[in-house]
């Protein structure tokens, strides 16, 4: 292939392609695998693709990239080679809902941006996708790993997983990107990127590039129908749930009394199934997406910068008790999809998409599975576990996000053409792919309104992964989202048996980052 956006665009597709369980791991892969994951301290002033920010004056540099110099010539129509992890990569045809007309927006965006780097360079961009559902440890950190060795590689960057980019980081085989790439550019994205920066060091990062990570990002997409005939944000005194956002009123407890409220028992088997009229329609995870969104991180930064354990704390307590209570509880209106899993489908969302159920609770790549829907839907960011909470805070997974790296044992004579590479590619995409994937998400909403393009800015600019699910240090996240079925009030336990060989695990990767030269 010799257009590398254009894969990136592939990338895209197959992201939207997932079924809406492309936020949990795969099951028939690597064992307790998952992605969820969110970062406390974002913030909503800085935007990778903000209606403010995203224009453009072309007349400075190339979109905003002044790093080339006046005198610069180009590099003589050189083949520039990049390494991709084509996450679930299937035939575009698998998909019943797939529509060519509608997906090809995002592809020739993608396409255009290739050319114009490929133009302002003079090179030629080559693409080798690995196409794996596998990670940590899969075939696409054993390929890097062993061209290392053999000192054989001639890509200038890879796009792996989280969980393959942190195996990676901590073997030694990454650069520090601070050293090659400005990150505080605009098309870089900044919370993003803070919540993987280790000890000052970021060893792989997000920009706009990297569109699955945006389509790996938790929300809650509302059914605007059941919320305008309950007047649900009115019985608190607003127009609307946009409007709860804005004020900060959007929180974990409101979004449970919603979905008592709503909840009916329509086939009367004193049971929550995919035939009631249901309030949630989430997933196994559920208790570890509202304890991210709540702003608690599993671990923390100490002074040196290194992670430490910290979840065990009061906020985290009280949030993951609540939140037990309310899965657990039969008038609750909460539906698991891992409960109702069927071959290719899922009931339990199908019983959103049929309009029976308030909320969608998952990531951005199901607004595409929604799409056939015939009742209109909203996108929110995820909910607050109170007002006191600074900002919105909404998990990418690491097992589907993917990110941007240079490995080591790129020549130092490459690494100028992988800059400009980089941050023009990177600069044109936030231009025109960001915005294009933006408009593509929500074309399927019956009533597009401007709430629906701000939502999507603000959990774009809020969406951050977790150092302890990428790192996947003594299985800590999913032994807090397997609370889900456990007996109510056991966190404290379920952490107590786990917590020293955590922080053992903890502590040998910061060994391996103290000894590293990079």
């Amino acid at each position: 292939m010799k257009n590398f956006v254009r894969t990136i665009a592939l990338l895209l597709c197959a992201v939207l392609m997932f079924s809406v369980f492309a936020a949990c791991e795969d099951p028939s892969s690597n064992a307790n695998e998952s992605n969820a994951g969110t970062n406390e301290s974002a913030s909503a002033n800085n935007s990778n693709a903000s209606s403010d920010e995203s224009k453009f004056d072309d007349t400075k540099g190339f979109y905003g990239y002044t790093g080339i110099p006046e005198d610069f010539t180009g590099y003589g129509g050189q083949t520039v080679s990049v390494l991709t992890l084509a996450a679930y990569q299937v035939q575009s045809e698998s998909n019943p809902t797939f529509d060519p007309e509608n997906m090809s927006v995002v592809d020739t965006a993608a396409a255009e941006c290739t050319r114009l780097v490929e133009e302002l360079l003079d090179i030629t961009i080559e693409e080798e996708g690995i196409t794996t559902g596998s990670r940590y440890g899969g075939p696409f950190y054993k390929r890097v790993v062993n061209d290392a060795m053999s000192d054989t590689a001639t890509y200038t960057f890879i796009m792996p997983a989280l969980t393959e980019a942190a195996m990676l980081a901590s073997d030694g085989l990454l650069y520090d990107l601070n050293k090659l790439v400005n990150l505080e550019n605009p098309w870089w994205s900044k919370e993003f990127n803070d919540s993987v920066t280790i000890a000052g060091k970021t060893y792989f990062a997000a920009s706009d590039i990297t569109t699955v990570s945006v389509a790996s990002t938790m929300c809650v997409i509302f059914n605007k129908e059941i919320e305008k005939k309950y007047e649900l944000a009115k019985g608190y005194g607003y127009e609307s749930l946009y409007e709860m956002v804005d004020k900060k009123a959007w929180t974990q407890d409101v979004m449970f009394e919603m979905s008592r409220k709503i909840y009916a028992d329509t086939n009367e088997n004193f049971m929550i199934d995919p035939e009631d009229t249901c309030g949630i329609s989430a997933q196994h995870n559920v208790i570890y997406w509202l304890l991210r969104s709540g702003g608690v991180n599993v671990c923390t930064l100490n002074e040196e910068g290194y992670p430490s354990l910290t979840v065990k704390n009061e906020r985290a307590i009280s949030l993951i008790n609540k939140a037990q209570e309310f899965a657990q509880d039969p008038a609750g209106g909460m539906i698991i999809a891992d409960d109702w899993k069927t071959e290719g489908s899922s009931p339990a969302v199908q019983t959103f998409i049929d309009g029976r159920c308030l909320f969608l609770f998952n990531a951005l790549s199901a607004l595409d599975t929604v799409r056939t829907m015939e009742d209109d839907f909203g996108v929110l960011p995820c909910p607050m576990f109170d007002d006191t909470q600074d900002n919105y805070t909404n998990n990418v997974g690491a097992w589907t996000s993917n990110c941007i790296a240079v490995p080591t044992f790129v020549r130092d004579e490459d690494l100028e053409l992988t800059v400009h590479l980089l941050e023009a590619l990177a600069a044109v995409s936030r231009s025109k792919l960001t915005t294009t994937y933006f408009e593509q998400t929500l074309q399927y909403q019956i009533s597009r309104d401007d709430e629906s393009m701000k939502m999507l800015d603000l959990i774009n600019n809020t969406r951050v992964p977790d150092l302890s699910e990428m790192y996947r240090w003594g299985k800590m996240m999913q032994t807090i989202a397997d609370l889900r079925t456990g007996a109510l009030g056991t966190f404290v336990s379920a952490y107590d048996a786990i917590d020293e060989q955590t922080i053992l695990e903890i502590e040998a990767t910061v060994e391996q980052f103290k000894n590293s030269s990079n």
